[in-house]
């Protein structure tokens, strides 16, 4: 078998995307699954920008059985924000993965344009109730974490699950990561390092990486609806930083990119091309994974 598809075999993909969404999507989260059982994977685990996926999860597991399928809670608007209360039920639920804010982020924005969508790129009629909102921040006015992060953070940290940064800037995701060690949290993954919404330096990386959290890398971030890294500076961070510290996935399901599992399988195959290990990438694509979401090997 060509290396790249022996490896995709057993991968479990941290982050995709999977209608019904309010963005149009390329997959229901049934074929999604699918996707994930064709290519040989283990597991997926789907994010949403609106609702919990953690009974999305439970249902497609069932229609899907040789595909481990895993859900969480995205804290934007439609789930009250940084909301304790969504964080526990969605973790009492089986939610294995906390998101911070995405598209509702006060830094989303910034990057954007506005609140709620991707400009052009992903777009639909975005409702009224959007106007005036300021954006969602985990900083308080003097740069301190808000109470309520605190909270979310112990709920995170009593169900051994994990917190992802999502569309926090950088300083938000530091105090973020700092905050959820103290606290006890074991599992933290920084979301897509090369995406516009975070950047992150290679010295940001190392920082974070340092405290224990995984990097995320994305295939969605390398696309050519996207470009928003190269494929030459993941390379560079993976060798100074450590294929350890990092976890790929394809952060797709836009009808505007291939479908996650292929995502996944051109970013191994250019990892290769560029010098990568088979073994280094199999920790990426398989063991970091794992332990970002507590299962067994």
């Amino acid at each position: 078998m060509r290396l790249d598809l022996e490896l995709l075999r057993g991968a479990i993909d941290t982050h995709l995307h999977a209608g019904p969404s309010v963005f149009p999507r390329l997959m229901d989260a049934v074929e999604a699954a699918e996707a994930a059982r064709a290519a040989g994977m283990r597991g997926i685990v789907i994010k949403h920008h609106h609702t919990p996926t953690v009974d999305r999860a439970y249902l497609v597991h069932r229609a899907v059985p040789e595909v481990e399928v895993y859900g969480g809670v995205t804290l934007n608007y439609a789930a009250g924000g940084l909301n304790p209360f969504a964080v526990d039920a969605a973790l009492r639920l089986g939610g294995r993965v906390v998101w911070m804010p995405t598209v509702d982020a006060r830094n989303h924005a910034r990057h954007f344009g506005e609140f709620g969508k991707y400009g052009s790129r992903l777009d639909y009629e975005k409702p009224r109730i959007y106007e005036g909102v300021e954006g969602i921040t985990v900083l308080d006015g003097e740069g301190r974490l808000r109470p309520e992060v605190g909270e979310i953070l112990d709920i995170i940290a009593d169900a051994d699950a994990a917190v992802a940064t999502s569309h926090l800037s950088a300083e938000e995701s530091r105090a973020l990561v700092e905050e959820a060690r103290r606290r006890g949290v074991r599992r933290m993954v920084v979301t897509h390092v090369a995406f516009v919404t975070a950047a992150l330096s290679v010295e940001d990386q190392r920082w974070m990486a340092e405290r224990g959290a995984f990097l995320e890398l994305c295939y969605s971030s390398l696309s050519p609806a996207w470009r928003c890294a190269s494929i030459d500076k993941v390379v560079e961070a993976i060798r100074e930083v450590g294929p350890e510290h990092y976890i790929l996935a394809s952060d797709l399901g836009q009808v505007h990119n291939p479908p996650p599992p292929e995502g996944l399988r051109i970013y191994i195959r250019l990892l290769l091309e560029h010098g990568l290990e088979a073994e280094e990438i199999r920790v990426m694509v398989r063991e970091n994974p794992e332990r970002l979401l507590g299962l067994d090997a």
